[in-house]
């Protein structure tokens, strides 16, 4: 899984024509990707109860000082966080093409993800089966 969240994360990597910092995160606050300072990973996390009633292709946005935070809804459960200097609307706008090119992959990644859940959840329900 992991590879294919790495390999995922480079595509948008190499989108951004400015410095900025990349998170994906799901609505249950895991932090799948990150290149945050550990400082940050807080407020990635606090983004989850906000991102559960967002729709996909919605937004949040929170100003800081000199930078912005714009977490951008890009499956029914994934959420691409950039932090960075450019102006909001450019953010916006490069995280809606990005969405727009790269949503087949973010939404088989999310598929991937419930599947994952769900086989893991069965998997630990069948033990304590086995075990009583």
């Amino acid at each position: 899984m992991s590879v294919k969240v790495n390999d995922l994360m480079g595509k948008v990597k190499s989108s951004m024509i400015w410095k900025s910092y990349l998170a994906l995160v799901d609505e249950n606050g895991k932090i799948l990707y990150t290149t945050f300072n550990n400082g940050l990973n807080d407020l990635l996390r606090r983004l989850a109860s906000p991102l559960k009633i967002l729709n996909s292709g919605d937004y949040l946005v929170k100003n800081f000082d000199n930078s912005r935070l714009v977490a951008f809804k890009v499956s029914d459960r994934l959420a691409l966080v950039v932090e960075s200097y450019a102006k909001e609307g450019l953010l916006v706008f490069t995280l809606r093409s990005l969405a727009e090119r790269l949503g087949d992959e973010f939404v088989e990644l999310d598929l991937q993800l419930v599947f994952s859940e769900l086989t893991e959840e069965r998997g630990e329900a069948s033990l304590s089966k086995q075990t009583v």
